[in-house]
């Protein structure tokens, strides 16, 4: 980013050397047969993680701690030999896993929820994101607290998570006395952000599309691609944090399209929770604009994901487009977008169209854009009628 006051970059080799030495070094203990072991590596990368070592763990998780007692012991050794900052689980321990693994360590670990918080941590740029960052986190960490006080009365020692029992029951209700006020601070935004879009669609009247997907798809890529906005794009996930809107206009036509917040398998129900008020873009957007990867082997997996994800905010029974973007990096993708498009209307029998784009090289960007705009304002239409006859959809 430009701006007055950057210093030039006289040495940018020694100066990316002092950014990767500054970042904390981290043990992922991950599948690396599984298919998402690359997205374990780009999401410690993106916060900020240089991983030494990497622990294999493919098997079920064992009861007492997630990943058993012979892994655990070799973790130990490993922890020893690279002396880590972080351990990092790639996948969904229980708090009380959690809790025995860092009594053997003596050491931070973050499972996938906390990786992922901690990206949006590092991506908040507003206010409304940073509280609903921080909520989430807040929401994360009560289960972690309890799960402290329970081990205590129990007798054990747990010291080396900090304080005592009556400190962290200090914290618990310190944390709750927080959680309701960043509430109360995110729906006087949320009633605010209502307002705005109230106003907005009877100033302009225009059709609303919500650009959305799995992370790293292209959904910023495509809005640059329609406008000039210049966001910034990059391989890091979650580069949109909040929503950004932009008018297009296309052989006469003009649409508003909203750049939302990216999704992921499985993704934490803190964060869906504390960004209620961002993912309803998408519920009150006329269209969504699904954009799919085509050029990845998992893109239908990562299709039915996203779709699993909208269903879960409440986006079902409307229209939905799906872009399938870079199949510039394909050499042949009709078969692909055909799959895809398969697939998509057994999962999601309101897809109105599978249109395949390259946001990189402009290719049926245009086409895309028109068919968007056109579908929305049809619903976009139905809904002004629905309300004239007081049978409005409730979502």
């Amino acid at each position: 980013m430009s701006g007055l006051g950057c210093p030039l970059n006289k040495n940018p080799i020694s100066t990316r050397k002092e950014v990767r030495d500054l970042r904390k070094k981290a043990i992922l203990v991950a599948c690396p047969k599984a298919q998402d072991y690359q997205e374990a590596l780009a999401l410690c990368e993106t916060a900020e993680l240089e991983v030494v070592a990497t622990l294999p763990f493919c098997r079920s998780p064992h009861p007492a701690t997630y990943i058993g007692p012979g892994r655990l012991n070799r973790l130990k050794e490993m922890v020893e030999e690279e002396k880590p900052d972080i351990v990092v689980i790639f996948g969904n321990p229980k708090p009380s896993q959690l809790y025995r693994i860092m009594k053997e360590l003596n050491l931070e670990v973050w499972d996938r929820t906390s990786l992922i918080l901690k990206i949006f941590e590092l991506h908040s740029g507003s206010k409304e994101a940073k509280l609903q960052t921080e909520l989430a986190r807040l929401k994360y960490e009560l289960t972690l607290a309890r799960e402290y006080i329970r081990n205590v009365k129990k007798g054990e020692q747990v010291h080396f998570l900090g304080p005592g029992e009556y400190a962290v029951e200090y914290v618990i209700r310190a944390i709750h006395k927080r959680m309701k006020k960043i509430e109360r601070e995110l729906d006087k935004i949320k009633r605010m952000r209502e307002n705005q879009k109230k106003r907005r669609a009877k100033r302009l009247g225009l059709p609303e599309i919500a650009i959305t997907g799995y992370t790293c798809a292209g959904k910023t890529a495509l809005i640059n691609a329609l406008s000039r906005l210049g966001l910034k794009e990059g391989p890091e996930m979650f580069t949109t944090i909040m929503p950004k809107h932009t008018k297009v206009w296309v052989d006469g036509k003009e649409g508003i399209f909203i750049d939302t917040v990216g999704f992921i398998e499985g993704i934490p129900p803190q964060i869906i929770e504390a960004f209620h008020a961002t993912l309803a873009e998408i519920l009150y957007s006329d269209l969504a604009l699904l954009v799919v990867d085509g050029s990845v082997n998992d893109v239908k997996d990562k299709m039915a994901s996203s779709l699993a994800t909208l269903a879960e905010i409440g986006y079902t029974g409307r229209p939905l487009m799906i872009a399938v973007n870079k199949v510039d990096l394909l050499e042949e993708y009709n078969d692909v977008v055909e799959e895809i498009r398969d697939e998509a209307e057994r999962l999601y029998p309101w897809t109105v169209d599978v249109i395949p784009i390259s946001a990189k090289t402009g290719f049926n960007i245009k086409r895309l854009a028109k068919k968007s705009i056109d579908v929305a304002e049809k619903y976009h239409k139905l809904l002004d009628e629905m309300k004239r006859s007081e049978g409005y959809p409730h979502y």
